[in-house]
């Protein structure tokens, strides 16, 4: 019996860390919001729709780092938290 409880708790414990470090890159579908365009204000201060954030930000033709995610919406909803 002491043999199944361990294999258990190194069961659950290799779960949790896998489910930590899959989750990790993939926060944003766990309600975690992603960098905030907070930290640079001078730049972002005109922002106030997604069709704005992509103009820079699509892969096709970023001016500045591209989103891994042209597709979805709601970029400021993720993008903008207070620092």
């Amino acid at each position: 019996m002491r043999k199944i409880t361990k294999k258990v708790k190194s069961a659950l414990f290799l779960l949790l860390i896998l489910s930590i470090c899959g989750c990790y890159g993939h926060g944003a579908y766990m309600g975690l919001h992603g960098k905030s365009i907070q930290q640079y204000p001078e730049i972002h201060d005109a922002a106030i729709q997604d069709s704005e954030c992509l103009g820079c930000h699509h892969p096709d033709d970023p001016q500045g780092p591209p989103t891994p995610h042209p597709k979805f919406t709601g970029c400021l909803k993720c993008h903008n938290d207070e620092i």
